[in-house]
Parts: C-alpha cells; sequence; structure tokens
C-alpha cells in the first residue's frame, strides 16, 4: 500500500529494530492485550501497528485473515499473553497472514496446555468438543449440564402448574 514520507517517518519513530529482529512499538499502546496502536497521520483513525506495517511493506492482508507473529510461535520460551513482546512486534518479516483457527492453533497460554477438563475427564478423542472459537470443551461435562438444564427445565414447568393451581384455581 502507499504511504505518504510523514506517515513513513511518524511510523518509523516508534519501531524501534531489536538484535532479536523484531521491530519494538514503542508508541502507544492502545489494546489492553499490549498490542500496539499507530495513528498515521492527525485526524486518521488509529490501526493496529502490526497491521498497518504488513499492509505498507507487504500488501493487503487477504480476507478472513488475522496477522500472526511468527516471531512469537518460533520462541518456545515466551508464554504469550498481554505481556507478551512480540505482541508489540512490527517487523514486517515476522509477520504472515493466517486463518483464525490456524492463529488459535499457534497459540501458547495455560488453557491450551491442559489435558483434561477442570472435572479430570481427558480433552481427547470422541470426548473433545472443538468450538469455532478454538475453545476446547468436554462432551461429558457438556452432556451432565444439558442434563442437569433439561431436569431445571421440567422443574420450572412443574413449579408453574402448582403455582396457577393455586392462584387460579386448577385452570389456566
Amino acid at each position: 500500500m502507499q504511504r505518504n514520507r510523514a506517515e513513513l517517518a511518524r511510523f518509523q519513530r516508534y519501531a524501534k529494530p531489536q538484535a532479536s529482529g523484531c521491530w519494538l512499538w514503542t508508541g502507544p499502546h492502545g489494546t489492553r492485550d499490549g498490542y500496539g496502536k499507530f495513528q498515521p497521520a492527525p485526524g486518521q483513525p488509529k490501526v493496529m501497528a502490526h497491521r498497518w506495517a504488513y499492509e505498507t511493506y507487504v500488501g493487503p492482508i487477504p480476507d478472513g485473515h488475522q496477522i500472526d507473529h511468527k516471531c512469537h510461535t518460533d520462541d518456545e520460551s515466551c508464554p504469550g499473553g498481554p505481556d507478551c513482546k512480540h505482541r508489540r512486534c512490527c517487523n514486517p518479516a515476522h509477520l504472515e497472514p493466517v486463518t483464525a483457527s490456524e492463529n488459535t492453533m499457534r497459540q501458547r497460554h495455560a488453557e491450551r496446555a491442559k489435558t483434561e477438563c477442570p472435572k479430570g475427564h481427558p480433552y481427547e478423542g470422541d470426548n473433545l468438543i472443538a468450538g469455532s472459537d478454538g475453545r476446547r470443551r468436554c462432551r461429558e461435562c457438556d452432556r451432565t449440564r444439558k442434563r442437569r438444564q433439561s431436569a431445571l427445565e421440567g422443574t420450572a414447568a412443574e413449579i408453574e402448574k402448582v403455582h396457577s393451581a393455586l392462584v387460579f384455581g386448577g385452570t389456566q
């Protein structure tokens, strides 16, 4: 994408090259998740710094794709999360467009490391439900929750019948 010299100079003022090869964003951190925000020019809306860098130096982000930080994926020692320094990287060579599903699969965080649900059922095989949001659920716990909910709904219907009988004399 074509940018003017003033926008490039403003961006480069905040993108600091590191020994690791990352360009660490030192400008405003506009999200609570630790990603940098960049305002290309006064009066323009703020944008994610890493997305702006990718679009400027590489090209458009394909529809339905997100920008993944390859430097994070390659750094096994980084636990991820809002304090992850890679979220501030805006080196286009470290950025890659991927689907939301692929981006989720690449994440490293405490939930992905778990091998069983809080009740001790394994997150594997037929017991694993993979949600469209990338979250895992336990099929056994899901069944138990649905049975309990169904029973509660039946109980609520019975209570309503008794209530109607008492208030309206049995006919409604």
